[in-house]
């Protein structure tokens, strides 16, 4: 079977099913193999997907700032060796943070995205570049400058300053005029939230039926999240990089080289599939993607989604694994069955080993949902599909995400044993909790 026509059978299958929300692009020796987009670019207006919309791309915006960065190194502008405190003065620690330890998240300064109260309040209001770096500088550090990997957009935020410092421009206009105008990346930029941007998909969450995401505001992610971009627009990227188009062969080895942990310079460098790859995740209020580069197979996967809740990781591994003929499980199909009993499935359960993790089978409006916890600890509500049913066991399918749950009945029609799958494909076996004297509690079954 050839590749497209194995890409087809899965692409069919996930579709059919309602599992596949963003556009996609995979390409095999520079051959575009799937060009396509999924679901909604926007729901309040039925407006589809499509290979040219446009997706806030999170921190894929890294390997850009990274870019920018390298040139001006090579144009003897900067050097990755400098300590920070040379453009930022005044920085504390300044003098033994480097350039290159913030291009490899090696920098042990905190992660502002991570700080307590970021994601209920701080990410909602607007900042100034400088304001935000006012927000971490004078934390303590948390390891010695250049000693552990630490993911942190904080020294992204850093590296953005610098850049604009020593080009003299904004963050903005250097991405344009060095890297998207000579490539033809017509539709990327760095996306500041008030400039309406054309063809731009709106982000969601879920929680019964898409909702809004929660609202970041634009005018900080800059260099760290902050560019939109399409799939095909990054499949130029993608072959500038195989190129010395942008940066001579010497600094595009540097900045693909992992400094410490499989980091390099905005691009992870680990094995996927059992194939050395590049790549990296993005995330941003509804938005998550992933781009695939596994550079000795020219083999590029790029997943830009606009729902939150899709696992665009493991989606690209499978992908990975028909473009290298592989074997992968395809979903069951999502083809509903007449289920009476639903009394019986309602209630909490508990994942065997792991007692604080809870999954919540409830009714509404005679439909069974599930409530579970997903990227974050976020709390995300399916339904639940019921798509398989005898004397001894009911299967269903969540919608959205490709996830299971089996109940296995007693000869009296008692439950006595259920399964859930993960969209990773892990397996749990999950316990009835009971509620006694206001107390949760769980039996063996």
């Amino acid at each position: 079977m050839m590749t497209e026509e194995r890409l087809g059978k899965w692409i069919e299958r996930y579709e059919e099913n309602g599992y596949l929300n963003g556009s996609i692009l995979i390409a095999s020796k520079e051959n575009i193999l799937l060009n396509k987009g999924f679901g909604m670019a926007n729901w309040e207006h039925a407006v589809p997907n499509k290979p040219t919309t446009k997706f806030r791309i999170g921190s894929l915006t890294k390997a850009f700032t990274s870019m920018g960065i390298f040139q001006l190194h090579e144009k003897g502008k900067l050097s990755i060796d400098d300590c920070i405190g040379k453009y930022l003065p005044n920085y504390p620690h300044g003098e033994k943070i480097t350039i290159y330890h913030c291009l490899t998240n090696t920098t042990g300064i905190p992660n502002y995205t991570s700080f307590p109260d970021f994601w209920s309040k701080t990410m909602r209001l607007p900042m100034t570049l400088h304001q935000l770096i006012d927000s971490f500088k004078h934390l303590e550090l948390n390891f010695e400058p250049g000693k552990r990997f630490e993911y942190s957009s904080s020294g992204y935020t850093l590296l953005t300053a610098i850049l604009e410092k020593v080009s003299g421009m904004s963050f903005a206009e250097y991405i344009q005029a060095n890297i998207c105008s000579p490539l033809g990346m017509n539709n990327t930029g760095c996306d500041d939230g008030i400039e309406i941007v054309a063809d731009l998909a709106s982000g969601y969450s879920f929680w019964e039926k898409p909702i809004h995401s929660a609202y970041t505001d634009l005018s900080f992610p800059l260099g760290a999240y902050g560019l939109y971009s399409t799939t095909e627009d990054l499949f130029l990227w993608d072959q500038a990089l195989k190129s010395s188009q942008l940066l001579n062969k010497e600094q595009m080895e540097k900045m693909s080289t992992p400094n410490l942990s499989s980091y390099a310079s905005g691009w992870v460098v680990s094995e996927m599939v059992g194939r050395k790859c590049m790549h990296h995740f993005g995330d941003i209020s509804g938005f998550c993607s992933n781009f695939f580069r596994f550079v000795d197979e020219q083999v590029t996967i790029i997943f830009l989604s606009n729902m939150n809740i899709t696992p665009v990781t493991h989606l690209i591994q499978e992908m990975a694994k028909v473009v290298f003929d592989e074997h992968v499980s395809l979903p069951l199909p999502a083809q509903p069955i007449n289920f009476i009993n639903k009394e019986l499935i309602a209630g909490k359960y508990s994942i065997e080993n792991d007692e604080g993790l809870i999954l919540d089978i409830s009714i509404n409006n005679g439909e069974l949902y599930l409530t579970v916890p997903k990227m974050y600890g976020v709390l995300y509500k399916f339904k639940l599909v019921p798509v398989s049913h005898n004397a001894s066991k009911t299967t269903f399918l969540t919608e959205m995400v490709n996830e299971q749950l089996i109940f296995n009945y007693s000869l009296s029609g008692e439950i006595v044993g259920v399964e859930y799958k993960d969209f990773n494909e892990k397996k749990y076996i999950v316990s009835k909790c009971y509620l006694t004297n206001g107390l949760l509690y769980f039996k063996k079954e």
